[in-house]
């Protein structure tokens, strides 16, 4: 056997040991994850504060002072949302614990009610099943959604000695991103590394303006949510604006999901109100598919929502709820690979 086969097989063997740590790893990828979110978010600004220019040579400060700046900045804003935003939604969301077990008692009493005006109606059986299995789905998401808030609000507490590497991982990413860049560049051949670096560069801009543009939506929505649902005298608005807010980075079925608890409080205290409640996710849902979504991410994604309904489905079925929210991006970094490796190579 020749060296050239024992290289190829040496570097097929280093992949596959590769793609072993990675799955066996997994646990790991919620801290890196969230260090590149916070690296993505915060590059624009890092970018502004090095191009600022002063003194009579027209100096700049540095890109790891910049970094330290935009982080001070970060943490100035977090201050004041946590002033004016978190301590009266810790409070709401107290009482919104509190008020759970007699939240979902009444949920099951007006289940149990409309089965019974179901029945009354003589409807084929067939009907009466379907509506008896919709409502029974209905009342068990809702009581399901509620212990995963729980869970989540545990879940990221016991996190917290994990997040602490999530600053420092994303000054690095910050600072040494070029230097990163040219360090993997490098593991090609001379021949293939302009396409790697264009590659590379592309993947940078989708996700970068990907995340930036869901962080911008999801505020907005939050905020439109929170609004709508405080001025109609919905019970728990900040409760309800921050789940809008979260179930905006799930493309489509998101707001679905995230208005189910909306309707299902406003229920609680009249049809009406209920009624009023889907009448607003309604035209919060136009108002972000005419103006918010085409402005801010524009053709960010470039993907067919066919795309995004299988990207959907298979990270769903692979991850649950996390691969839902990452099938979007991972669906457009692997539509840039097959432009750059297949479609470019035809061209």
């Amino acid at each position: 056997m020749s060296f050239k086969s024992y290289d190829t097989w040496f570097k097929i063997s280093i992949l596959l040991l590769g793609f072993y740590i990675i799955i066996k790893v997994m646990p790991i990828y919620f801290p890196i994850i969230l260090a590149m979110i916070l690296a993505f978010v915060l590059n624009p600004l890092v970018n502004y504060i090095t191009s600022i220019r002063f003194g009579a040579k027209k100096r700049h400060i540095g890109r790891g002072i910049s970094v330290i700046c935009a982080f001070l900045i970060l943490i100035l804003f977090l201050l004041l949302v946590g002033t004016f935003v978190l301590l009266p939604f810790i409070h709401e969301f107290d009482k919104f614990i509190i008020d759970l077990p007699n939240l979902i008692s009444k949920i099951q009493n007006i289940v149990i009610k409309i089965q019974q005006r179901a029945q009354l109606l003589d409807l084929p059986t067939n009907i009466n099943t379907f509506i008896e299995q919709a409502i029974s789905s209905a009342a068990s998401f809702s009581a399901d959604l509620a212990k995963r808030i729980l869970q989540a609000a545990f879940g990221f507490a016991s996190s917290i000695v994990e997040l602490v590497v999530v600053p420092v991982l994303a000054y690095y990413f910050l600072k040494d991103w070029s230097i990163l860049k040219d360090k993997i560049v490098s593991l090609f051949t001379v021949e293939s590394r302009e396409r790697v670096r264009r590659i590379i560069e592309e993947m940078s801009l989708v996700i970068s303006a990907y995340i930036r543009g869901q962080v911008i939506i999801s505020i907005i929505i939050g905020i439109f949510v929170f609004s709508g649902m405080y001025l109609l005298g919905v019970d728990y608005p900040l409760v309800l604006g921050l789940l809008a807010a979260c179930t905006e980075s799930i493309p489509i079925i998101g707001p679905i999901v995230g208005s189910v608890p909306a309707i299902m409080l406003a229920y609680l205290i009249s049809p009406t109100l209920a009624f009023k409640v889907i009448i607003f996710y309604i035209l919060v849902q136009f108002f972000e598919n005419q103006i918010v979504v085409p402005n801010i991410m524009g053709h960010t994604i470039d993907l067919h929502p066919v795309m995004i309904i299988i990207s959907l489905l298979i990270g769903g079925q692979l991850w649950g709820i996390i691969g839902m929210m990452l099938a979007v991006p991972a669906a457009a970094l692997l539509r840039v690979l097959i432009k750059q490796l297949w479609i470019t190579n035809e061209r």
